[in-house]
């Protein structure tokens, strides 16, 4: 089988945001056009968790077949600008896209870092003197809270679209200022293969994420061709498949993150592989027995949803997500699921092994200016699909298949807030795209974790983001 190597790239892309435009960096690359000795430049940076969080950084980036060297410099970030004289310089390696020949992926390693540390970096070629433009992460720190931010289904299929998705990138990073990750539930474009698509979302999103750390998972719109792989430096389980995404696992201040690849498929599992769903067991018992306070896992066709996707047969059949996946969760004492897929916004009570929903005590306390509920000490997994953070919505599902029993399941689950605008001109099985995003603000400290729920909606409040939900977890021991 075809391995993918380590790579990594950043890019002279323009990045477009507001209303229209963001400021940017230099010209996307056009595939139909490009030669291999043409050179853009370098395109298509990302920064993603490789090995230990708190002293490592993996990136990936991509070049034309002229930059054959696959450099990372980092220095630490000690005043307002890089400079780069005494960094710390790391070799990677390079191989052809899978799906964009005229390209090479670049994929290499920081190591040696400092816990809790802010980091400038550039990638590129040091023997061509070409660089990306600097961007900027933080390492893990050894205990204590931190923030991220979850979002899924970015997935845009022309370049406006993407603007649209690289603008909800941008303001959930300027809304929740003190995120030092973005949590990503896959289908991040539309159609994997097509290198054109990742031109726009990635080059777009590129001042973004120069400026972050992403943790995607492979939806089903990236599960062919290493679509997915080509992109991010993923530290994957030895031998694992690679072809349809990745699954990997990594430790953040006191929390465990699980991300599962839901493009595999076997006789006693739809959607994953027997070899996943042993390493998922294992992982998660080892993360347990290391003192893991919290653990978080991340899928992109999750078992509790509430449109299109909730009766799909590879969810609700007998060997599909929420009769195989979702008892798991439960039973390795997962405290929380981020889900994609589905394109509407929802969250689960507390769910146990058995799929029912249990009733904790709740405790009341203001945030926001508005009242926040914490479940204490629930028992099961709290389950939340948040919507889409690019243009296609979904209708709630209407299907008997489901019913009171089903949506009682649900702490929330409305019908999607772009109803209201009416179906879509193309498919009036879906409310018109475009007009509402979401993504969420999750804190995590010792015992509590704390979700708010942004939304922005185009036609009002001046397309910024406004909380419209918010909830949390509390352990006491």
């Amino acid at each position: 089988m075809f391995k993918k190597f380590q790579k990594w790239s950043a890019t002279s892309m323009s990045v477009t945001l507001a209303l229209g435009l963001i400021t940017g960096m230099s010209a996307l690359p056009v595939h139909a056009e490009s030669s291999g000795n043409t050179d853009h430049g370098i395109s298509k940076v990302t920064a993603t968790f490789y090995g230990d969080t708190k002293g490592s950084k993996g990136f990936t980036w991509y070049t034309s077949k002229l930059s054959t060297k696959s450099t990372v410099q980092v220095i630490k970030k000690t005043a307002s600008e890089a400079d780069f004289t005494s960094a710390l310089t790391f070799e990677g390696t390079s191989s052809p896209s899978t799906n964009s020949p005229e390209e090479l992926v670049h994929k290499a390693v920081a190591t040696g870092l400092q816990a809790d540390t802010a980091y400038y970096y550039r990638v590129g070629d040091a023997a061509r003197g070409i660089w990306s433009e600097t961007g900027t992460f933080q390492t893990a720190p050894k205990s204590g809270e931190f923030t991220f931010i979850d979002l899924a289904d970015t997935q845009a299929k022309s370049e406006d679209e993407a603007i649209l998705s690289s603008q909800t990138l941008e303001k959930a990073l300027q809304t929740v200022g003190n995120a030092q990750f973005v949590v990503h539930n896959g289908d991040i474009v539309d159609t994997g293969t097509k290198e054109e698509q990742w031109d726009w979302l990635l080059g777009h999103s590129q001042k973004s994420l120069l400026n972050t750390t992403i943790v995607p998972s492979a939806g089903n719109h990236e599960d062919e061709n290493y679509a997915f792989y080509d992109h991010f430096n993923i530290n994957q389980p030895a031998g694992s498949a690679t072809k349809t995404g990745a699954y990997y696992s990594f430790d953040y201040s006191n929390a465990h993150f699980i991300v599962l690849n839901s493009n595999e498929d076997s006789e006693k599992y739809a959607n994953f592989s027997e070899d996943q769903v042993e390493w998922l067991k294992k992982d998660a018992a080892a993360a347990k027995r290391a003192g893991a306070k919290w653990i978080i896992v991340n899928i992109h066709k999750g078992p509790y949803t509430t449109s299109n996707h909730a009766t799909d047969s590879d969810i609700m059949d007998n060997n599909g997500v929420r009769n195989q996946i979702a008892p798991l969760m439960d039973k390795l004492d997962i405290d929380f699921v981020v889900q994609g897929h589905d394109h509407i916004y929802a969250r689960t009570k507390p769910i146990n092994q058995e799929g029912k929903a249990t009733t904790p005590t709740k405790l009341k306390d203001t945030l926001n200016d508005k009242t926040i509920e914490y479940s204490v000490n629930p028992d099961g997994s709290i389950y939340v699909i948040p919507a889409t953070a690019g243009p296609k919505v979904y209708y709630k599902n209407p299907s008997e298949k489901l019913g009171d029993k089903y949506y009682n399941l649900f702490e929330l689950a409305e019908e999607n807030h772009a109803a209201v605008y009416g179906p879509d001109p193309s498919d009036n099985r879906r409310p018109v795209r475009g007009q509402v995003q979401n993504f969420v603000g999750i804190t995590v400290d010792e015992n509590k974790l704390t979700a708010v729920t942004y939304e922005i909606d185009q036609n009002k409040n001046d397309a910024k983001p406004f909380i419209v939900d918010q909830f949390g977890i509390i352990k006491k021991y």
